[in-house]
């Protein structure tokens, strides 16, 4: 590799590493925050909250690197033409393909790091990060018996303790229940007691009251009891091998899903069909996004004014190959047969990038011919 390779790579691996560094923080911290409730809720420790981060990262990343990648390029380009570096390389003999070679280089390995992290270690860290929630939900013993604290188990279900003793008894117990939307219930109890037998967990209730309103009828019933058995059964359900969300899923599961993975509740061929080829898609537009903004940037020649409105037409060409992907895995779902249209947007990238390259290098051989004439 050239000398002046190296240098423009450089350059790149400085910027992609900082946008990384910032970007990944923003959409991590938008990812964690459930993480955080659930883990602090159940009484864990900060190195588990660490661990659950660590099983976040690589679908962050999956975001983040190629928008990463996109952005360390127009910087670079737009500081080497800002400093005059760029007008030198090119007229010491280098060309707009010359220029595109090392910044190919840095998209080739954006590209593969995105289709390592789209198709190995995101579905990795969901599915690790599915079984450890649910393990999370198992501990009864950690997630329920919390004194003074509102706890979240699981979506729709609060429990309030005011007091706990040992052995599972309870004092002040406050349940509201509204996983069925239809039909939300709150039950209050002087005390509690969490029996547990196997795979079977039960809150025996006493002396309290059970609140359930009638959306119908506007209706607020209260019925008191002084015994009552609540099922916490579900929550200590088996985590069943073969994952239900197709993000947990491996990439050839998608595509081609065998009975196993058909027979999932949230089976949907158009949406695993389309989910599994944008995770390709992504490695590809990953590489395109790059060499694509590279390819803007070098249209038009030098500016002393600056590129302004040069880079706002790149990010512009950048979004509209994201938005595209996004409008052909929308077909896809609604057709899967439909599924070569997935790549489209990135052939049309290509051949974009191939013509403003050409159209880049045009007036440069222009330019050579009227001063060998001159001469």
């Amino acid at each position: 590799m050239l000398q002046l390779d190296r240098y423009i790579l450089r350059q790149i691996a400085m910027a992609f590493v900082f946008f990384t560094f910032i970007l990944a923080g923003v959409i991590w911290l938008s990812q964690a925050v459930r993480l955080i409730d659930l883990v602090l809720s159940s009484g864990q420790s900060l190195i588990r909250l660490f661990e659950f981060s660590l099983l976040v990262l690589p679908r962050v990343l999956s975001m983040v690197v190629p928008l990463a990648g996109f952005a360390a390029v127009l910087y670079v380009v737009n500081k080497l033409y800002s400093e005059a570096e760029l007008v030198v390389m090119m007229m010491s003999g280098q060309g707009p393909y010359a220029l595109a070679r090392p910044v190919a280089a840095f998209a080739a390995l954006v590209g593969l790091t995105t289709l390592l992290m789209t198709n190995i270690l995101a579905p990795w860290g969901e599915l690790k990060l599915d079984r450890d929630r649910q393990a999370l939900t198992t501990e009864l013993a950690n997630a329920l018996i919390r004194e003074g604290r509102f706890l979240h188990p699981v979506d729709g279900l609060t429990i309030f303790i005011r007091r706990a003793g040992d052995n599972g008894r309870m004092e002040g117990v406050f349940l509201h229940d509204e996983r069925d939307p239809e039909r939300p219930v709150t039950y209050t109890a002087e005390q509690a007691l969490l029996l547990r037998d196997g795979d079977v967990a039960r809150l025996i209730m006493s002396r309290g009251a059970a609140l359930s309103y009638s959306p119908e009828n506007r209706l607020l019933g209260r019925v008191q009891f002084d015994d009552f058995t609540y099922d916490l059964s579900d929550l200590i359900a088996d985590v069943p091998e073969t994952p239900q969300r197709a993000g947990a899923l491996w990439t050839w599961q998608l595509i081609a899903p065998d009975a196993e993975v058909r027979a999932l509740r949230r089976f949907n061929r158009g949406y695993f069909l389309a989910a599994g080829h944008e995770r390709i898609v992504f490695g590809v537009h990953a590489f395109l996004l790059p060499i694509l903004g590279l390819a803007v940037m070098l249209t038009g020649g030098y500016r002393r004014r600056g590129f302004g409105k040069r880079i706002l037409a790149a990010v512009a060409a950048g979004v509209a190959l994201i938005v595209a992907g996004m409008g052909a895995k929308s077909m896809v779902i609604g057709a899967p047969a439909a599924w070569p249209v997935s790549y489209a947007p990135a052939a049309a990238a290509t051949l974009l990038s191939l013509v403003l390259f050409r159209s880049a290098s045009r007036p440069r051989r222009l330019a050579t011919a009227a001063a060998a004439t001159t001469a």
